[in-house]
């Protein structure tokens, strides 16, 4: 088995279900929002400030097309990674890729609870969260969707369980 690619919004629980996810099928766990921090010695909001979104997006591709994905890594990847064609291919091609989501509401109460998000995450757009939310679900669901080979709802699923049902789901026995 290939590389497994977590993709969904912010909050979805990409990173603790891949974490997981690893452990359970003995791979190595890869964040590319966290590459790219270590990478670019920045978080991604300090770049975005500085440099701007296509600057960063162009990173965060960069970023994806260097991971090595040797031996067949489980790698959560940033929430807009989806919006450029060039990486939806990548993921395509060289793994499986599982989308974690959950409704607008529920992802708006944990982006407030996740003490992450202000320093390390930019405002998307000049919106309430809870609007800013709905509308880049609007947009990014039926990419999210079109790449996926099992999808999971994480309001249903924890992390822990979550990492159950996509082995139960690459493996049915």
């Amino acid at each position: 088995m290939g590389p497994i690619f977590l993709i969904g919004y912010r909050c979805t629980g990409k990173t603790s279900t891949g974490k997981y996810l690893a452990d359970l099928l003995n791979k190595t766990f890869l964040d590319t929002d966290l590459v790219l921090e270590s990478t670019y010695g920045t978080t991604i909001a300090q770049m975005v400030a500085r440099r701007g979104w296509s600057y960063f997006r162009a990173k965060e591709t960069e970023t994806l097309m260097n991971l090595d994905l040797k031996n067949a890594p489980v790698i959560a990847t940033g929430g807009g990674i989806i919006l450029a064609e060039e990486n939806r291919q990548f993921l395509k091609e060289n793994g499986v890729v599982v989308y974690l989501y959950a409704t607008a509401s529920v992802l708006t109460d944990r982006i407030r609870k996740d003490e992450n998000n202000t320093e390390r995450r930019p405002d998307l757009t000049r919106d309430s969260l809870a609007l800013e939310t709905k509308k880049m679900l609007e947009i990014r669901n039926p990419l999210y969707q079109a790449l996926a080979a099992i999808s999971i709802n994480t309001e249903k699923y924890a992390p822990k369980a979550a990492a159950l049902r996509i082995k139960a789901e690459l493996d049915p026995q």
